[in-house]
């Protein structure tokens, strides 16, 4: 897998809590585009014990997500991770933050305005995580090691030249460092806070090549329909937080529906699409097609009824996911230990260990940076308000009630395990 993917990847699984709180984000991922060799989970693991490490400390503000990577040497490359904020935090918070990850805080320099740091090794990646509280000014968490990688150059650099790119969004910040990095590539950008206003702006200008939007409040997709089929030469594209409801329609919409942050090969896609050095005058003259990953996605079905492990199995496989069973919560977590699924459909009343125990033993482990982050979904007969809230109390994405309807279980799969976009055409 390239870096920057695996690390966007761990921006998107925490950026829906950073939403929920209100927090504006920011993503960044700086340096040569790296294979990785043998990533496997823990790399994973560790970006996510970070990530949510900042979004946790702070109630309410601005949280950074940025990664450094340098040119592989004899095959190693060295990475940075920060993840930094600043806003409104408490000391309960960050000490809980500390401990779950393993740092002893210590009194720090005064003079240089730093009210604590401390650093430790990763259990995760055996990196070195270090950790700064700047008081009024912020927190910083890093985590600095090095991986096996080989560098993929590129033959040519996309540059954009100049084409426009239109950007949509109604909050600052919203699309993180789109507008940045759309620029650094050769694009020429403009704002606007609403999709409306840029509609009726297409009626008396030339019409960009890109129109990204990001979504606000559920209404965008039907508006940017409309324009991608009156201007089949612009490619639409909607953004939006991973879990969104929107992503149920990925498949059936001409709108190229994707998942903040957008990664660095997601915007080189965007501008490859309009370079004139390596497309075509009759390729740029329609936007592509929306294109999404096919690959295979491994589901954990938890259920200690074996008729609905056999039922959801041959569900899960027809919707062409593969499947691993466990019986019970204790058989969830030692599966997901020996082997992390892209995802868990969890039953909740089991015998031994429940699914609301394991699901929050799960997140637990996620936190500390012993399990890479994956969505977890309720599987359950007892459709109450009192149970939904429930699921979601333990960490719990979504909710399903049985006997799961296959197009409904589509649909949830869709929304919390979105196909991942393919970044590397031209």
């Amino acid at each position: 897998m390239e870096f920057s993917e695996l690390f966007t990847q761990g921006a998107r699984e925490v950026l829906p809590l950073a939403r929920r709180k209100g927090l504006v984000a920011y993503f960044d991922c700086r340096g040569p585009r790296l294979e990785l060799d043998d990533p496997g989970p823990y790399l994973r693991a560790g970006i996510h014990r970070i990530l949510l490490g900042i979004v946790d400390c702070f109630e309410s503000g601005f949280v950074m997500f940025s990664a450094e990577v340098e040119p592989p040497v004899y095959g190693r490359s060295s990475i940075v991770i920060h993840a930094a904020g600043t806003g409104t935090s408490h000391p309960a918070d960050v000490a809980g933050v500390l401990q779950r990850l393993e740092l002893d805080s210590e009194a720090a320099d005064p003079a240089q305005g730093l009210a604590a740091r401390a650093q430790g090794p990763c259990p995760a990646t055996a990196g070195l995580v270090q950790f700064v509280d700047a008081g009024r000014d912020g927190l910083v968490i890093s985590l600095s090691g090095e991986v096996a990688a080989q560098e993929l150059p590129f033959e040519h650099p996309p540059d954009a030249a100049g084409a426009v790119a239109w950007l949509v969004s109604p909050l600052p910040g919203a699309l993180d460092s789109v507008e940045t990095r759309l620029r650094q590539l050769g694009w020429h950008v403009m704002s606007f806070e609403r999709l409306d206003e840029a509609a009726a702006t297409t009626a008396a200008t030339a019409a960009p090549m890109l129109m990204l939007v990001a979504e606000y409040d559920s209404q965008e997709l039907p508006l940017l329909e409309q324009i991608a089929q009156a201007l089949p030469s612009v490619w639409t594209v909607l953004a939006v937080v991973a879990g969104s409801d929107t992503l149920r329609q990925r498949r059936q919409s001409p709108v190229d529906i994707r998942v903040l942050p957008l990664s660095p090969l997601e915007l080189e896609r965007f501008t490859a699409h309009v370079d004139i050095r390596i497309s075509t005058a009759q390729s740029r003259l329609t936007s592509p097609a929306p294109l999404y990953v096919q690959e295979s996605r491994r589901v954990l079905v938890v259920d200690d009824n074996v008729v609905n492990q056999l039922v959801t199995r041959g569900q899960l496989e027809a919707l062409g996911y593969e499947v691993v069973v466990a019986g019970d919560g204790i058989e969830a977590l030692d599966s997901c230990c020996g082997e992390p699924p892209d995802m868990v459909l969890m039953d909740v009343d089991m015998p031994i260990m429940d699914g609301l125990e394991a699901s929050e033993h799960l997140r637990s482990l996620q936190r500390i940076g012993s399990l890479p982050p994956f969505p977890i979904v309720a599987a359950t007969a007892g459709d109450t308000a009192l149970r939904r809230s429930a699921c979601l109390s333990a960490g719990m994405d979504g909710y399903l009630s049985k006997p799961l309807d296959l197009q409904t279980l589509a649909d949830e799969l869709q929304r919390v395990l979105p196909q991942r976009p393919i970044s590397a055409e031209t």
